[in-house]
């Protein structure tokens, strides 16, 4: 999980294409939720990124959240 993390850094978020904005892990599980302007733009990074490599097991999917309610509901969770 962790290198996967790695190899998706350079070429998704810091090339502008997405943020990494929440990261959930448990049940040896992690999920990783990205806001980038594009859904083809990203995964076509994330594929480049991880194209060298031997398959994860991940599933991906690509929904629309223009207001950031996901990360707005995790940050309300959050005590300061």
């Amino acid at each position: 999980m962790d290198r996967m993390e790695d190899l998706l850094d350079p070429l998704i978020e810091k090339s502008g294409v997405s943020v990494l904005a929440l990261v959930s892990t448990g049940e040896n599980l992690r999920e990783w939720i990205f806001y980038a302007r594009a859904a083809q733009e990203f995964l076509a990074a994330f594929n480049k990124a991880l194209a060298d490599q031997p398959r994860f097991p991940i599933e991906v999917h690509v929904g629309r959240d223009s207001e950031w309610s996901s990360y707005e509901r995790f940050r309300k969770t959050v005590r300061e």
